[in-house]
């Protein structure tokens, strides 16, 4: 076998021959080159002698063609060919473009009948089929578009783009209101005349092309006219394109967000401008908050508490800035105004904070400062759950829109607090401490509460009644629960806990608690209280009773635990004992 594949097998070509087959595909090349320039130059000369207003429209398949061979050429090696039959292709467009549309004329609307609706449907099929250079067999709807809008393009020209008194670069409501009137005008005969050149298209995406049409008349009147804009003029322009664009959605579908006028913001240099404008515009309006005298005035918060006018301006105004953009379909844009929302919350936040170094405790400013505090992050609550802010937090990774500001508010809202409580606290403490080196073996007990603890819980008393009638209820339930805690903890640890009582000393000191116990009465229930007054009602028993619990107790703690049970003491027998050895009179 091996023996006959050696003598008549397949034998691998010389390299005479590889040479001969390399020519011969090489002179193959060079003949299709050649039948390609020979193609451009009959094309060439064939549409120059035809480029007449009498047989311009015989140019179409040869232009046809033409733009065929260029869009094939799109992957050859030969560079020069392609440049210049790419170039001739775009220079038939343009010719055979302006010819086309200088001899069809205008298409007034209000003028269209049944005579003259069928020359104008056959200009706009003709002007499908001339497609773009590089895209050969794709209808060209654009141009066609261009030449049904042509006497609207006229019309808005003449009054929008001349030396007249209509062009007024600073009224762009006027040339927004007239296309918003033309677009409700006609778009029943833009349906009722063209619809039949859409026919795979639906209503809703036909009346949309109708919108696309007049917004690029926007487009080409603010190309012009936004770089001689002043920045004044620039923030107008804003506002009016935004007013537009709302307006139009009266007219497009649902599904329909893309906006050309819309995206004319978010160029680069544009959006720039932009954000640098609504950044100083913002950050002055801060400064100008904090310096008006009325930026303290009271306003209700929707939650029964007071706040302070410039909180509720200053939320107004990081607001509007999301508001303003929320229209923009780009996240990447609306990132950039949610950046400079959350920048303007922590400038404020610093404002606030210097405010309050100038401030005392019992100043009402700083219960307006807090009750901000508490108002700002329950707006941010609500606002994270737009799903607008959800689209645009997540653009850049964020957990939770304001994620970040709203943790720094509340750090900010514990400080404030810690310091409202401490204030509080060591004044209290201040006024007791008189009371806390009282000596509780005393011949019998007062009608009222011991004199060096009166000033303490009066203190207490009416800083309380200011917290509550001037504080968020939510901040005021954490005030005076830390304040009930941390007192009561003074009165156990310095007092209860450290002192030798007998009967009539006992008496007086649980009546002192109970005084102290009963402010807190208006915002607690007794409950609260629950252990302070367990250890009370043991430590204030008859000399008798004390002394039997004693005295069972050295013995038998079951026994001890039956007699508690009697008497409805449910602390555990060990804590009774200690509470008992408290008593110097037994």
């Amino acid at each position: 076998s091996s023996g006959i594949n050696a003598e008549y097998g397949h034998k691998p070509p010389s390299e005479e021959l590889l040479g001969k087959l390399a020519a011969v595909d090489q002179f193959s090349k060079i003949a299709k080159y050649l039948d390609w320039v020979k193609f451009l130059n009959e094309a060439v000369t064939f549409l120059d002698k035809r480029q007449s207003k009498e047989t311009w429209k015989k140019c179409l398949p040869i232009y046809d063609e033409l733009n065929c061979y260029s869009s094939l050429m799109e992957d050859t090696a030969c560079s020069h060919l392609k440049r210049v039959m790419v170039a001739e292709c775009r220079k038939r467009y343009k010719i055979l473009t302006e010819m086309a549309l200088k001899s069809f004329g205008t298409v007034n609307w209000k003028t269209i009948n049944n005579e003259t609706l069928p020359t104008i449907l056959d200009n706009v099929r003709f002007l499908f089929k001339l497609s773009e250079p590089l895209c050969h067999g794709k209808p060209n709807v654009k141009l066609g578009l261009k030449y049904i809008f042509s006497h609207f393009e006229l019309q808005f020209k003449f009054h929008f783009m001349r030396k007249v008194k209509t062009n007024d670069i600073s009224k762009p409501e006027w040339y927004f209101t007239k296309l918003l009137s033309w677009i409700g005008e006609n778009k029943d005969r833009f349906q009722q005349h063209f619809s039949i050149l859409f026919k795979d298209e639906n209503s809703a995406t036909i009346k949309a092309l109708l919108v696309e049409q007049f917004c690029e008349l926007a487009v080409l009147k603010l190309s012009v006219d936004i770089p001689k804009l002043d920045d004044g003029l620039f923030t107008h322009y804003i506002d009016e394109v935004i007013k537009f664009h709302k307006e139009l959605k009266e007219h497009l579908p649902l599904s329909h967000t893309k906006s050309p006028v819309l995206e004319l913001f978010t160029e680069e240099k544009t959006l720039n401008r932009w954000l640098q404008l609504e950044t100083i515009s913002s950050f002055n309006f801060l400064s100008a908050v904090e310096a008006d005298k009325s930026c303290f005035e009271e306003r209700e918060s929707g939650s029964g508490y007071p706040i302070p006018s410039m909180c509720v301006r200053v939320l107004s105004s990081v607001k509007a800035v999301g508001e303003r953009v929320k229209v923009f379909p780009s996240l990447a844009l609306n990132n950039s105004f949610y950046s400079l929302q959350c920048d303007l919350l922590k400038e404020f936040m610093v404002h606030l904070s210097d405010m309050l170094q100038k401030l005392g405790h019992k100043d009402p400013k700083f219960y307006l400062i807090l009750n901000s505090v508490v108002y700002i992050l329950s707006i941010l609550e609500e606002w994270s759950y737009d799903q607008h802010y959800i689209k645009v937090s997540k653009f850049e990774g964020d957990k939770a829109p304001f994620h970040e500001i709203s943790q720094s508010y509340e750090l900010f809202r514990q400080d404030v607090q810690d310091s409202l409580e401490s204030s509080i606290s060591t004044k209290v403490n201040g006024l007791l401490s008189g009371y806390f080196k009282q000596s509780w073996i005393l011949p019998n007990r007062l009608d009222t509460i011991t004199p060096s603890c009166s000033a303490g819980l009066m203190e207490l008393q009416q800083s309380l009644t200011a917290l509550y009638s001037s504080l968020a209820p939510d901040n005021f339930l954490l005030i005076w629960s830390n304040l009930a805690t941390s007192l009561q903890l003074s009165f156990t640890s310095k007092i209860l806990y450290r002192s030798q009582f007998n009967y009539s000393g006992a008496q007086q000191f649980r009546s002192d608690m109970s005084a102290f116990c009963g402010i807190f009465y208006d915002y607690c229930a007794p409950s609260y209280f629950t252990k302070l007054n367990k250890d009370l009602e043991v430590l204030t028993q008859p000399c008798e009773t004390a002394r039997l619990w004693k005295g069972e107790g050295t013995t038998s703690l079951d026994s001890l635990q039956d007699l508690l049970q009697e008497r409805n003491i449910t602390l555990p027998p060990t804590e009774v004992l200690k509470i008992l050895k408290l008593r110097s009179d037994i």
